[in-house]
């Protein structure tokens, strides 16, 4: 499998169908093959039942709401794709994001792909409220001065990762909820795989589940507390320091008997 996309959704029954039917209409008339994984996270409506039925679509439904990390970690293991990507289940960005997304992970070989909205060629900020790109700048700020160093959007809801990356990033990580974002980031940086940023178009600006008045709180402890981690070992992963290797150096000559 070329490319797998995984969806989270939580309560989505009113707008998963329309998601995954046009995600697949976009990924049929493209050269790669491809799976869609939609992931229920514990929903209380419909939306297994809505999401729709057909080759290459796929779904994993959760016995209970684990947030939308906790969503993606089991959509990741069950995805099978050399590039695996994730975005919002509404399907904000145009769907030209995700051939690009798939060249620079399957072609060029880049281990992670983030979506930023702060890039020139991004249109976003425009087609928010002033309250919500406010925040979001705000919070985004934060992170990248106490936790992510150079990175200038974490929270941007498209992601990819090549297929081993994803097989040994996803398991390592501890925040179910919105906070993953700035988690899968910062062990990708403290691994030092190769990240590429690509500007992002917000085609729908549907209503966010995301309240910072009530969730930036609880997503800014989380993100402090990952250096913290770190150092107690929780993210040791001998697979991901294989995957991110630089062994340039010349091996040592072989001792002598004196």
């Amino acid at each position: 499998m070329d490319v797998s996309v995984v969806l989270p959704v939580h309560n989505g029954a009113a707008f998963v169908a329309a998601s995954v039917a046009g995600l697949a209409d976009f990924l049929a008339r493209q050269a790669f093959s491809w799976e869609i994984v939609v992931v229920d996270d514990g929903s209380r409506d419909a939306t297994a039942d809505a999401v729709p039925t057909g080759p290459g679509i796929r779904l994993v439904r959760l016995g209970e709401n684990r947030g939308k990390f906790g969503a993606l970690k089991e959509g990741m293991s069950a995805a099978t794709g050399r590039c695996r990507i994730f975005t919002d289940a509404d399907v904000p960005y145009d769907l030209e994001a995700l051939p690009y997304v798939a060249t620079l992970v399957n072609g060029r070989g880049f281990h992670v792909v983030v979506g930023d909205r702060s890039l020139t060629d991004s249109i976003y900020g425009a087609r928010l409220t002033r309250s919500r790109a406010a925040a979001s700048r705000g919070f985004s700020l934060l992170v990248r001065l106490l936790v992510t160093g150079g990175l200038f959007d974490t929270q941007c809801g498209l992601k990819g990762f090549r297929g081993d990356v994803a097989s040994a990033l996803f398991p390592l990580l501890t925040v179910e909820g919105f906070a993953g974002d700035v988690e899968v980031l910062y062990v990708a940086l403290k691994y030092n795989l190769s990240i590429r940023r690509i500007p992002v178009r917000l085609r729908r600006n549907e209503k966010s589940t995301i309240r910072f008045g009530s969730h930036a709180p609880a997503m800014l402890r989380d993100a402090l507390l990952l250096r913290g981690k770190w150092d107690r070992g929780l993210y040791a992963s001998d697979a991901l320091a294989a995957i991110a290797a630089q062994d340039y150096w010349a091996p040592p000559p072989p001792e002598t008997a004196a």
